[in-house]
């Protein structure tokens, strides 16, 4: 699908972008503290900060992928008409909670923490909290697309793409 590839690319754009921007602060970070003597204040919370949101964002991109942790024993061992309901069900289930805990709870969090500030930023804790429904938004997309692709395009083997681009290489994993 291009909305998904176009989904998969800015993600990795920005996750990307967030990693390199943090290596360059840890560097500015070691050669104040060692070079100088004298450490940066605001460097330290800007590497927690960003981990937060390259860790959320970086989620959501491996759960588009299917690159996460999935158990597919009982799935494999279906007929494909009872496997697709089961990745159907399983999506589903994955969407309700991204809808409820990390999208509605994150909201919550966000909103409750915008009236406190970062120590050494001053920036709203709010925004660092806003990783979490940001998150939830994307997974919710993903998981539609999954249930799409499931339902009218009749794909089962939603998470062992790569099982069968090495099996028909011949390659035994």
């Amino acid at each position: 699908m291009k909305v998904r590839k176009t989904v998969d690319q800015t993600i990795a754009f920005v996750t990307c972008t967030m990693l390199a921007f943090m290596v360059l602060t840890a560097v500015w970070q070691v050669f104040t503290r060692y070079v100088l003597n004298s450490p940066s204040t605001v460097s330290e919370e800007i590497l927690r900060y960003s981990l937060i949101w390259v860790s959320m964002l970086g989620a959501s991109y491996a759960f588009g992928k299917k690159k996460h942790i999935a158990i597919e024993l009982l799935a494999e061992k279906l007929p494909k008409n009872k496997a697709l309901a089961l990745s159907i069900m399983i999506e589903t289930l994955i969407l309700l909670f991204a809808m409820l805990v990390m999208v509605i709870g994150g909201s919550r969090i966000v909103a409750l923490t915008m009236a406190q500030s970062s120590a050494s930023l001053g920036l709203p804790m709010g925004y660092i909290y806003l990783s979490l429904p940001v998150s939830g938004v994307l997974i919710i997309g993903y998981s539609l697309m999954t249930i799409y692709e499931a339902a009218f395009k009749k794909k089962t083997n939603l998470y062992a793409d790569h099982l069968d681009t090495a099996s028909n290489s011949g390659i035994e994993g």
